[in-house]
Protein backbone atom coordinates (compact mmCIF):
# COMPACT_ATOMS: atom_id res chain seq x y z
CA UNK A 1 0.00 0.00 0.00
CA UNK A 2 2.74 2.36 0.99
CA UNK A 3 4.57 1.63 -2.65
CA UNK A 4 1.05 2.58 -4.43
CA UNK A 5 0.46 5.71 -2.41
CA UNK A 6 4.62 6.48 -3.01
CA UNK A 7 4.17 5.71 -6.75
CA UNK A 8 1.33 7.72 -7.00
CA UNK A 9 3.17 10.84 -5.45
CA UNK A 10 5.70 10.61 -7.75
CA UNK A 11 3.57 10.31 -11.02
CA UNK A 12 1.87 13.39 -9.91
CA UNK A 13 4.82 15.52 -9.31
CA UNK A 14 6.15 14.47 -12.51
CA UNK A 15 2.72 14.94 -14.86
CA UNK A 16 2.86 18.87 -12.87
CA UNK A 17 6.45 19.14 -13.46
CA UNK A 18 5.84 18.17 -17.18
CA UNK A 19 3.02 20.19 -17.90
CA UNK A 20 4.46 23.01 -16.25
CA UNK A 21 8.04 22.19 -18.76
CA UNK A 22 5.20 22.63 -21.60
CA UNK A 23 3.35 25.81 -20.03
CA UNK A 24 6.88 27.43 -19.11
CA UNK A 25 7.89 27.12 -22.71
CA UNK A 26 4.98 28.18 -24.31
CA UNK A 27 5.17 31.32 -22.42
CA UNK A 28 8.62 32.33 -23.16
CA UNK A 29 7.88 31.83 -27.11
CA UNK A 30 4.68 34.05 -26.53
CA UNK A 31 6.53 37.14 -24.80
CA UNK A 32 9.77 36.62 -27.23
CA UNK A 33 8.22 36.22 -30.46
CA UNK A 34 5.44 39.24 -29.81
CA UNK A 35 5.70 40.07 -33.30
CA UNK A 36 6.90 43.38 -34.35
CA UNK A 37 3.46 44.33 -35.93
CA UNK A 38 2.48 44.96 -32.71
CA UNK A 39 4.82 47.61 -31.74
CA UNK A 40 5.16 49.09 -35.37
CA UNK A 41 1.01 49.71 -35.76
CA UNK A 42 1.86 51.53 -32.90
CA UNK A 43 4.25 54.07 -33.67
CA UNK A 44 3.55 57.66 -34.86
CA UNK A 45 5.53 59.72 -37.20
CA UNK A 46 3.66 63.38 -36.76
CA UNK A 47 2.48 65.40 -34.05
CA UNK A 48 -1.06 66.52 -33.18
CA UNK A 49 -0.78 69.19 -35.96
CA UNK A 50 0.45 66.78 -38.90
CA UNK A 51 4.08 68.47 -38.69
CA UNK A 52 6.61 65.74 -39.13
CA UNK A 53 8.76 65.03 -35.86
CA UNK A 54 10.56 61.87 -34.71
CA UNK A 55 8.71 58.53 -34.34
CA UNK A 56 6.97 58.09 -30.94
CA UNK A 57 5.12 55.42 -29.08
CA UNK A 58 1.58 56.29 -29.13
CA UNK A 59 0.55 55.13 -25.69
CA UNK A 60 -2.84 53.68 -25.64
CA UNK A 61 -2.41 52.47 -28.90
CA UNK A 62 0.06 50.52 -27.96
CA UNK A 63 -1.27 49.35 -24.59
CA UNK A 64 -4.00 48.05 -26.40
CA UNK A 65 -2.50 46.16 -28.80
CA UNK A 66 -0.25 44.24 -25.84
CA UNK A 67 -3.36 43.73 -23.90
CA UNK A 68 -5.08 41.68 -26.72
CA UNK A 69 -2.17 39.68 -27.85
CA UNK A 70 -1.64 38.44 -24.45
CA UNK A 71 -5.31 37.69 -23.81
CA UNK A 72 -5.02 35.89 -27.43
CA UNK A 73 -2.03 33.96 -26.87
CA UNK A 74 -1.58 33.46 -23.26
CA UNK A 75 -4.92 32.35 -21.88
CA UNK A 76 -3.80 28.61 -23.16
CA UNK A 77 -0.71 28.47 -20.81
CA UNK A 78 -1.90 30.38 -17.83
CA UNK A 79 -5.12 31.38 -16.15
CA UNK A 80 -3.41 34.71 -14.66
CA UNK A 81 -0.55 37.28 -15.59
CA UNK A 82 0.73 40.28 -14.99
CA UNK A 83 1.84 42.82 -17.95
CA UNK A 84 2.84 45.91 -17.55
CA UNK A 85 4.68 48.85 -19.82
CA UNK A 86 6.76 51.67 -18.86
CA UNK A 87 7.93 54.59 -20.95
CA UNK A 88 11.33 55.77 -20.77
CA UNK A 89 13.61 58.13 -22.76
CA UNK A 90 15.97 56.45 -24.78
CA UNK A 91 19.24 59.12 -24.31
CA UNK A 92 19.45 58.98 -20.06
CA UNK A 93 17.01 55.74 -19.33
CA UNK A 94 14.57 58.26 -17.23
CA UNK A 95 11.04 57.94 -17.14
CA UNK A 96 9.18 59.10 -20.16
CA UNK A 97 6.12 61.93 -18.93
CA UNK A 98 5.55 63.33 -22.28
CA UNK A 99 3.39 61.97 -25.10
CA UNK A 100 6.53 61.62 -27.38
CA UNK A 101 8.19 58.10 -25.97
CA UNK A 102 10.25 56.65 -28.04
CA UNK A 103 11.76 53.79 -25.95
CA UNK A 104 9.45 51.19 -23.89
CA UNK A 105 9.85 48.35 -21.40
CA UNK A 106 7.01 45.32 -21.80
CA UNK A 107 7.64 42.91 -18.52
CA UNK A 108 5.39 40.06 -18.20
CA UNK A 109 4.84 38.02 -14.86
CA UNK A 110 3.21 34.33 -14.08
CA UNK A 111 3.26 31.78 -12.04
CA UNK A 112 2.55 28.86 -13.62
CA UNK A 113 2.66 26.31 -11.44
CA UNK A 114 4.70 25.14 -8.18
CA UNK A 115 7.71 24.78 -10.07
CA UNK A 116 7.31 27.41 -12.81
CA UNK A 117 7.64 31.07 -12.33
CA UNK A 118 7.87 33.37 -15.28
CA UNK A 119 9.32 36.66 -15.27
CA UNK A 120 10.86 38.37 -17.96
CA UNK A 121 11.25 42.21 -19.76
CA UNK A 122 11.88 43.34 -22.91
CA UNK A 123 13.02 46.81 -23.86
CA UNK A 124 11.98 48.20 -27.26
CA UNK A 125 13.35 51.53 -28.95
CA UNK A 126 12.45 53.74 -32.26
CA UNK A 127 16.24 55.12 -33.10
CA UNK A 128 15.72 56.60 -36.29
CA UNK A 129 15.68 60.27 -35.61
CA UNK A 130 14.43 63.08 -38.52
Amino acid sequence: MENLIFFSLIASLFINFAVGAMSYSGVNRTFLSMYKGVLESSVAYVDEKGEPISPYFLKDTLEDYVTNYFEENLTRYVTHYEASIYYFNEEDGSLCTSKYCDAVKISLRCDINYFFHYEKGRNFYLNSKL
